[in-house]
């Protein structure tokens, strides 16, 4: 029984990915010292699910793509956060709280709120680039409300292949700033790198 469950929450992770790049082509460290780095970890990966799970074909054209999610961690509806992202060309995506402000810079990108897979309750913020410049993006996580998020960003390749990262119990109040830089590659095969290098207010 336990390992068809397991099965099952494989599968919805993987529907859910899927679903969310069909979509888009459609249309993390406490914050105790300022200058601490939050280590990335890698996330679960297991072979032997995402080989018996059914795999869907990629959208026509598909070039890779940068994926970006918020969600709070305690159970809330939305996020404490709101976030931005710079690519290496200085284009940027996203919403800026503390000015009220809108970007939509980036080609190919788009940055909206979604329901959570299995969670109607809960929303996520969600960062998608689509045909991602290979380089350093520049993330900015901008609180909004005292809470706990947690942030998931995976990279994938021209052939679907993919890796995921993940920032997990990052405390944040209203009008901090958590900064993180990730490094994408999908040169020779998907590669990914983030770390959070500052936290400002």
């Amino acid at each position: 029984m336990r390992s068809a469950l397991k099965l099952l929450a494989r599968l919805a992770a993987l529907i859910f990915l899927l679903s969310g790049l069909l979509l888009a082509f459609g249309a993390a460290a406490p914050a105790g010292n300022p200058k601490a780095p939050g280590p990335a970890t890698a996330a679960p990966y297991d072979e032997e699910a995402a080989a018996e799970a059914p795999t869907l074909p990629l959208p026509p054209g598909f070039k890779g793509a940068l994926d970006i999610r918020c969600q709070s961690e305690e159970g809330r509806v939305s996020p404490p956060v709101e976030m931005v992202l710079s690519n290496p060309y200085g284009e940027t995506v996203g919403y800026d709280p503390r000015y009220q402000t809108a970007y939509q810079e980036i080609p190919g990108a788009s940055y909206k709120r979604e329901v959570v897979p299995g969670y109607p309750e809960i929303e996520a913020e969600v960062l998608n680039v689509r045909a991602p410049v290979s380089g350093t993006y520049s993330l900015r996580v901008i609180g909004v409300e005292t809470g706990t998020y947690a942030l998931f960003i995976k990279g994938v390749d021209r052939q679907g292949s993919q890796v995921d990262l993940q920032f997990t119990h990052a405390n944040i109040k209203p009008g901090y700033i958590h900064h993180y830089l990730i490094k994408y590659s999908q040169r020779q095969g998907p590669s990914l790198e983030a770390r959070r290098t500052l936290i400002t207010e």
